[in-house]
């Protein structure tokens, strides 16, 4: 077949085999590293692979296939959500941001914003609606659509829909308190996130109404889609995994450890200048300022949980940071243990299947 072209698709598979590994690391630890098909006496013959075999696994995936991939502009409107140069390397550089290697994140995360191929979305809140579908800030995002005969969308809309009238969702993935409180006064990406009882839809159709059987309900803004065909289930928003926004935070971290403050605070301040939008009050979401390495640590630490609120970044954070306990404990998950609950259990299924070969995590037996 034609050589660009299986370079390329080559270079998407070996992208999707590091997105979806990176993701079983971080949840699992240890896991079964598989690089080649198995035969059939070798399914349940796989042993636990150390994480740091699994993440040296990813960097080379997502290396070789930004050398292969090409830019985000080179692909065709039909062609946007696949795998391109730049969500390998912005992948790659959270990768890196994870392992604590702040030197090759800062590489990374320059290469993706240097590359001239992505800028922020004017318009925070449309970033999540219809119009901000593979917009510029779109680094890699999974595309939906509803169809009459299914197929096309996803359930990520539904789960996190309005419990109830309107939107007859799940009601999952809520906002909490504390996320709530936050946020900087007036910082409009508060009323982008966060849905409220008694607020309008976005599109004007309803009004959220109070579900009696939810204690102070409030849902995921940034998952609501309007009516479409099919089941809510057949959901047409597409999912963004990693925008450009994100990857400006993590240089602007990488940066900061690397003792280049000044330099971090550009692309910090960047993000909130867009959130401001064209507000002209100087007290609303003011530059940083602050120079101090570990002050603007916790300043783009906030940063992130502001701007990424609601969008599956927050606990993986929490995990690299080493604050999971303090934060999980400081909300009320008392029993939370430290070195214990930052992983999940291997399923106790598959170390049946495996005769005992699979190992439990620490603490879990």
């Amino acid at each position: 077949m034609n050589e660009t072209l299986r370079a390329r698709l080559i270079g998407e598979c070996k992208f999707l085999r590091a997105y979806y590994y990176f993701n079983l690391v971080r949840w699992f630890g240890d896991i079964p590293l598989i690089t080649r098909a198995l035969q059939p006496d070798e399914y349940y013959t796989q042993t636990r692979t150390p994480a740091a075999q699994v993440y040296q696994q990813i960097i080379q995936d997502l290396t070789e296939a930004a050398a292969v991939l090409p830019p985000k502009s080179q692909y065709a409107p039909g062609d946007l959500g696949r795998a391109s140069q730049g969500a390998a390397k912005g992948i790659l550089a959270k990768v890196y941001l994870t392992m604590g290697d702040f030197t090759n994140a800062e590489i990374a995360a320059l290469e993706v914003i240097n590359s001239a191929q992505y800028a922020l979305y004017p318009n925070y809140a449309k970033i999540f609606q219809s119009e901000g579908e593979h917009s510029s800030e779109s680094v890699f995002e999974v595309s939906c659509t509803s169809l009459e005969t299914g197929g096309g969308g996803s359930q990520y809309n539904q789960v996190q829909g309005v419990r109830g009238t309107p939107n007859l969702g799940w009601g999952f993935n809520q906002p909490t308190t504390s996320l709530r409180s936050a946020f900087e006064t007036g910082d409009p990406r508060r009323n982008a996130t966060i849905l409220e009882v008694g607020e309008t839809l976005p599109d004007g159709s309803a009004i959220v109404l109070d579900n009696p059987d939810m204690l102070n309900e409030s849902y995921n803004q940034k998952a609501w889609v309007p009516e479409h065909v099919g089941f809510q289930e057949n959901s047409p928003g597409n999912i963004r995994l990693l925008r450009y926004a994100d990857v400006l935070l993590m240089a602007a971290e990488a940066l900061n450890e690397n003792g280049k403050s000044q330099d971090a605070l550009v692309y910090l301040n960047m993000v909130r200048a867009r959130a401001k939008g064209n507000s002209t009050n100087p007290n609303l979401l003011p530059p940083v300022t602050v120079t101090d390495k570990d002050q603007l640590r916790q300043r783009i630490w906030q940063e992130r949980r502001v701007e990424l609120a609601l969008e599956q970044h927050r606990w993986f954070d929490l995990v690299r940071q080493g604050r999971a306990a303090e934060v999980m404990q400081a909300h009320g998950k008392t029993n939370f243990m430290a070195g214990k609950h930052e992983l999940f259990p291997i399923p106790q299924s598959e170390i049946d299947l495996s005769g005992g070969l699979l190992t439990q995590n620490p603490l879990y037996e």
